[in-house]
């Protein structure tokens, strides 16, 4: 991994250099710039704000001065996200050049240390300087030692200055008043002091000098001891400090070709290019997940993409949005050959190769079995195009919105996150389910693995989620709270209920089935000679689910939700469903009118039929019965209304 993102940062470099440019900003604070006389006496005292010193709130449009900060305050940035980098003992400064003071407002007023608000930092000021000049200044640089010395005495002075200057506020009240700069900076806010006697030059060798010290983990297993370009050693980039486990007899590698128990290691060139990539991961330049292509005949898809991703300016799109757009330019896109890296605030979550990337998707359609509608039309059947057409539609809502979240017209993604059950219907269960086969559906849709979802899993997610969904159902304002879901999460497992089967031909056909068992069901229940085909459960079922759904349609129960269907799921064998049938008819027979030929047709077979099958593993049917248009209630208009549904 650590080579194939070296390549990519070089060739992006090369080709796309003005990415290194992209979403900097100064760090909120202040930003001041220090001036020392031949004797070393600081010159532009007191400072003048947009001259000497600038303020940045997180918010405003960035100046010429905000600019000019940003390159100062990036060649003194310590390695990482962690404090375990920085060249203060205590911690509490930030930046790593021996010409920049950086640190939090917090810092500044931290009651652990003792003694007055500028105490308090140059207290710490002695180890830092010396620690900076040591490892950032080469020893035989005499002037530069001089002024980083020079530029230590003074920094007392300036904190002084700095809780002299004043800003002019507004109050509640519009009452206008001077009031101390400092106080309006929040807690997280930087102090930033600049020697501005040093060019730029001289900066970027001191941090290099530091970057070369401190981008390895640990220099116990350098190969060097003076440490240049060409020395190996452990990357600090994901790495934390595991190199000390070697340490420990029982957690060193015993086997392959490791160099005092470490596996790898990497030149000191490569570790800046590692800090490069680590920057542009923080600035947010980079989609994630990101693709790195290895074959150098398809480099160029890397500054394209990254390129495409910055477009947007501040909205970034997300990695389907991105794709989406690259397909849009050229349908006949190919994108193979790479690997997909998805990382987040320094933890990589999975690194794979992608041999080729499916975007288009064939024979995906969702038929409306259910007869759901939409402002009271019915919705017709919905083709998917693309495999994140796929992601946005089935897999939103068979997790119930917790692995792809929709909010508005935006997708946000859980494939790696934490999951919360107390922000996702169906609570623990869905939960359990997501955590479960969210890698499977990962692969599945960004490296087109098709064989990482397979029909079991599909038929056990399906099952799983459709039946949570029964035990939340209320029934509320004569409307069943989880119905549509149901319903929805039903036509999308018929529909697709042959498209994750490695032998889809020896799999049942869902849609010619249902079509199948409902117009058989409707004719068993209008003619005395039409009976259920013995070796047939899933008729058996199908009929059962209508007759139950007639009979619980009964109830006078304050609720009388979908989760009354739950108790005739659990049974195994038919005449454990018969029983629970017969004492329905027996609860609600004083409901029942004696005109209702249809059902005695249908409640007769169903508790005269004889299976010795496992009823458990064709659920699928009695929910479909259930959930299907009722052949009992129809009048004569929705028969011919259904029968044309049938045709289609």
């Amino acid at each position: 991994m650590i080579r194939e993102i070296i390549n990519f940062l070089n060739d992006l470099e090369q080709d796309y250099p003005e990415v290194f440019d992209l979403n900097k900003t100064p760090s909120p604070g202040l930003h001041l710039w220090v001036e020392l006389d031949d004797e070393g006496n600081w010159k532009n005292n007191p400072p003048i704000e947009g001259v000497d010193y600038v303020v940045y709130d997180g918010k405003e449009t960035l100046s010429f001065k905000h600019y000019e900060a940003i390159r100062y305050e990036e060649l003194g940035l310590r390695v990482g996200t962690t404090m375990n980098k920085t060249l203060d003992k205590k911690k509490q400064i930030f930046s790593c050049s021996p010409f920049v003071v950086n640190f939090k407002i917090k810092s500044y007023s931290n009651d652990k240390i003792e003694g007055t608000k500028e105490e308090k930092i140059t207290s710490l000021l002695k180890f830092y300087f010396e620690n900076a000049i040591s490892i950032c200044i080469n020893k035989n640089d005499t002037v530069l030692i001089e002024q980083a010395t020079a530029f230590k005495n003074v920094i007392a002075q300036v904190l002084k200055a700095i809780n002299l200057l004043t800003v002019t506020v507004i109050e509640k009240d519009n009452s206008v008043i001077n009031k101390p700069l400092i106080e309006t900076f929040k807690d997280d806010s930087y102090i930033n002091i600049y020697n501005k006697d040093i060019c730029l030059d001289e900066y970027r060798t001191c941090h290099e000098n530091y970057l070369r010290e401190k981008l390895f983990n640990i220099n116990d297993y350098n190969s060097d001891k003076e440490i240049n370009e060409t020395t190996w050693g452990i990357s600090d980039f994901i790495n934390g400090t595991g190199a000390k486990f070697t340490k420990k007899t029982f957690l060193q590698h015993k086997t392959g070709g490791f160099f005092k128990g470490v596996a790898s290691r990497i030149q000191a060139k490569d570790t800046i290019a590692l800090n490069k990539f680590e920057i542009l991961l923080n600035n947010q330049v980079l989609p994630n997940p990101l693709p790195i292509f290895v074959d150098k005949n398809e480099f160029k898809n890397n500054s394209e993409i990254v390129s495409i991703f910055n477009n947007e300016g501040e909205r970034k799109f997300s990695y389907p949005q991105l794709l989406k757009t690259i397909y849009e330019i050229d349908e006949q896109r190919i994108l193979s050959n790479y690997y997909l890296l998805n990382i987040s605030r320094g933890v990589v979550n999975d690194f794979d190769f992608v041999s080729n990337f499916q975007y288009k998707l064939n024979n995906f359609t969702i038929e409306n079995y259910f007869q759901l509608k939409r402002k009271g039309e019915m919705l017709q059947s919905l083709k998917l195009h693309t495999i994140f057409g796929f992601e946005n539609i089935v897999v939103t809502k068979i997790f119930n919105n917790g692995l792809v979240r929709e909010k508005g017209e935006q997708f946000t993604y859980n494939y790696f996150n934490d999951i919360d059950p107390n922000y996702i219907s169906g609570g623990d269960e869905i939960a359990n389910l997501i955590l479960r086969f969210r890698k499977a559906f990962y692969d599945y849709i960004y490296k087109s693995r098709k064989q990482a979802v397979t029909s079991t899993m599909f038929d056990e997610i399906m099952l799983t989620s459709i039946v949570c969904d029964l035990k939340h159902d209320e029934f509320k304002d004569n409307y069943h709270t989880k119905e549509t879901s149901i319903k929805e999460k039903l036509n999308i497992w018929f529909s697709l209920y042959n498209n994750f089967s490695n032998h889809p031909n020896n799999r049942e056909n869902m849609m010619n089935t249902f079509k199948t068992l409902l117009e058989k069901t409707e004719q068993v229940a209008n003619d005395d000679n039409i009976l259920l085909d013995e070796n047939n459960v899933g008729e058996f079922l199908f009929a059962a689910g209508q007759v139950i759904y007639f009979l619980l349609s009964k109830s006078k129960t304050s609720n009388p939700s979908h989760a009354l269907l739950e108790p005739f799921l659990q049974k195994s064998n038919t005449p454990q469903l018969q029983n629970a049938i017969a004492n329905a008819v027996n609860a609600y027979k004083h409901e029942i009118s004696f005109y209702k030929d249809r059902f005695e047709r249908l409640a007769s077979q169903v508790l005269a039929f004889n299976t010795s099958e496992n009823l458990k593993n064709n659920q699928r049917y009695l929910l479909a019965g259930y959930f299907a248009p009722s052949v009992i209630y129809k009048s004569t208009k929705e028969k011919e209304e259904q029968k044309q549904i049938i045709n289609n």
